[in-house]
């Protein structure tokens, strides 16, 4: 690797904007991904049938759910699961890309 060359990282570069950034990643996703859009209409979905569930879920205070409000709560809480995974994933290739731009600028690629 020639001495020109500096390697910096992101994170090294813009630590101080790094969560502003996953998250700006993570906003996009309601656009680009159609399960991930999908999942979001579900638990709206729910939550529009079950308002104590949101509550619930919203200002984590106890609340008192009926066997189907329960239900629901279980529901939501496995489709956040399942937004979670889909983030992550999305998170894990873009760091992937930048990888890949970063060994293209070094000239290794």
């Amino acid at each position: 690797m020639s001495d020109e060359f500096r390697f910096e990282t992101f994170v090294d570069v813009h630590s101080n904007i790094f969560r502003e950034h996953l998250s700006s990643v993570i906003a996009k996703l309601s656009e680009s991904n159609e399960d991930y859009r999908a999942i979001q209409e579900q638990m709206e979905a729910i939550f529009q049938q079950y308002p104590k569930v949101l509550e619930a879920v919203d200002t984590e205070t106890a609340e008192e759910l009926s066997q189907q409000e329960c239900a629901a709560l279980i529901k939501v809480m496995e489709l956040r699961n399942n937004l979670t995974d889909i983030e992550m994933q999305t998170v894990y290739f873009r760091g992937c890309y930048d990888g890949v731009g970063y060994l293209k600028k070094a000239g290794i690629l």
